[in-house]
């Protein structure tokens, strides 16, 4: 057999034996390679699931500051002329009744209310509608007949009161000092700026004012 013949078994083994010697080493190199992606994969799964959880806590926090951003609140101060409250417990017991942030009895008398917006709104509308009920009431009341119709602008400080007489006696005076009330209230739920509420008392018949009450100051009435 010549040299020929005796090297081919020889390469067709060693090459055999290199495939045999290889094939270990590469499903090692394999399996080492798909731990290697496996483990990479599982930190991006890690890293991806911290990321959304993180997002997520963002996310949270930022609905809450946007939901504390958006609670606004509102201060009214009710002086003592207005207010019955003699002790803190009273105050505790209403801001827990309506709803409000507190209510602290001042020094001085006076009732410090703190309520959020919409409950603030609440309040005002139903003050609002209780204006109109009392002043509905003046028109029908049978002891000041003379009033016929009562009139006032959007900030409660001007009243106009028409009526049928020339003479303004002590029963109409008295409805003045209702309406008085009425937009005094007003300017301490609302903290608009006018200086007095008036009221005007004018002759249906001719128009003209015949009277007219003025609360005075209302920065030296409490």
């Amino acid at each position: 057999m010549n040299k020929t013949g005796l090297l081919l078994p020889v390469m067709v083994i060693l090459l055999a034996g290199c495939t045999a010697a290889q094939s270990p080493a590469s499903t090692g190199a394999a399996t080492a390679q798909q731990s290697v992606e496996a483990a990479a994969d599982g930190q991006s799964s890690s890293a991806e699931t911290a990321a959304e959880g993180e997002q997520a806590a963002d996310a949270e926090g930022t609905a809450q500051e946007a939901a504390a951003a958006k609670k606004q609140l509102r201060t009214i101060v009710i002086p003592t002329m207005y207010e019955s409250v003699t002790s803190q417990e009273e105050a505790d017991e209403i801001a827990e009744k309506n709803g409000y942030e507190s209510a602290v009895l001042d020094e001085d008398g006076s009732l410090t209310i703190v309520m959020e917006e919409d409950i603030y709104e609440k309040m005002i509308s139903a003050f609002l509608e209780s204006v109109e009920k009392g002043v509905q009431e003046i028109i029908g009341d049978g002891s000041v007949s003379s009033v016929r119709k009562i009139e006032y602008n959007e900030d409660l400080s001007v009243f106009t009161v028409r009526v049928d007489t020339d003479e303004i006696g002590i029963i109409e005076r008295q409805a003045a000092e209702e309406l008085v009330m009425y937009g005094t209230l007003y300017h301490i739920y609302t903290g608009n700026s006018v200086d007095h509420i008036q009221v005007d008392f004018v002759s249906e018949e001719s128009g003209e004012v015949i009277e007219s009450a003025d609360s005075g100051s209302l920065a030296d009435a409490y």
